[in-house]
């Protein structure tokens, strides 16, 4: 065990006193994550990462007390501290049992992961009622911005990948709908692996340091990507949870236009973070331009088809 996280844990009261200690090294995040189990058998999960994240990840575990109140399936927010003196900031949540959605969803019956995807998508609703106390941008110029800057740095790349054609011609037929969206705490990360199962039930909702703030519709582009590889019933019970049954046209239309544009910031993403797995990102995309006849159709195949 690192001795870094030995001078943290001795700064923190409620875990000074471990008795077992584990790291987990799942996902993409930056951050050290950890489950310890203290002496009176109590379990908790620990993350630590730069003081320079503090005041963005606080605000994260802040709403995190609120979705708890309000029903959200989240793990118990315990403690946050800023360490100065190691430059570090810590989060303290209760340890959930279980198992993440991508390793479990696949084992479960079609009913059983429609089930799960149900709940999740009647929680993602509850996420999306929080409003921000402030507007300091409309939602459609800075989701305009993010989606320019990607383009640019596609147009970088020495290989391109995909022709974009039909991705742009669908994307500038359909940016007018993004004018006076409502904006709504987004988890920003929302799919599979984000979510632990334990006894076929959806258990919790993790990782909300991503969040930002945005159209609700946009929530739902991770299933485009990476949900739909995972489980066609738990996307479908995603969308019928959140909105008690079929979702309404515009919801399709919003829905592709958003992943018409992280299309473009995959490939930007993928071959800036993770090149030696390029592979994944150009089998996604083509199973993302099959799912919608490139960029010809709004609502996807695997919705149409069912399970």
């Amino acid at each position: 065990m690192a001795t870094t996280i030995e001078k943290l844990i001795n700064k923190v009261p409620i875990i000074r006193e471990f008795a077992k200690i584990q790291e987990i090294n799942k996902g993409f995040s930056q951050d050290e994550k950890w489950k310890i189990e203290v002496r009176k058998g109590k379990q908790y999960f620990i993350r630590v990462a730069d003081i320079s994240q503090a005041e963005h990840k606080r605000v994260a575990f802040d709403y995190m007390k609120t979705f708890k109140k309000l029903g959200v399936p989240v793990p118990k927010p315990i403690i946050s501290l800023e360490l100065h003196e190691e430059a570090k900031y810590i989060e303290i949540t209760e340890f959930m049992e279980g198992l993440d959605g991508e390793e479990v969803l696949p084992t479960l019956s079609s009913k059983e992961q429609y089930d799960v995807g149900r709940k999740a998508g009647e929680a993602l609703k509850v996420i999306h009622s929080i409003q921000p106390k402030d507007v300091t941008e409309v939602w459609d110029s800075y989701r305009l911005k993010k989606y320019d800057y990607y383009l640019k740095e596609y147009e970088k790349l020495e290989t391109k990948y995909f022709t974009l054609e039909a991705t742009l011609k669908y994307i500038d037929s359909h940016l007018h709908l993004l004018k006076n969206r409502p904006v709504r705490f987004l988890h920003d990360d929302f799919h599979p692996a984000n979510l632990m199962i334990h006894s076929k039930k959806l258990h919790a909702i993790l990782d909300f340091d991503r969040y930002e703030w945005g159209d609700p519709v946009h929530d739902f582009h991770k299933i485009a990507l990476f949900t739909r590889n995972i489980s066609v019933p738990f996307a479908i019970g995603q969308i019928h949870g959140y909105f008690k049954g079929d979702p309404p046209r515009l919801f399709w239309q919003l829905y592709t236009t958003y992943v018409a544009m992280v299309f473009i910031s995959d490939i930007v993403w993928s071959v800036k973070n993770t090149p030696n797995s390029l592979d994944k990102m150009i089998a996604r995309l083509h199973t993302v331009l099959d799912d919608h006849e490139h960029f010809t159709k709004d609502i996807p195949k695997w919705y149409k088809d069912g399970f």
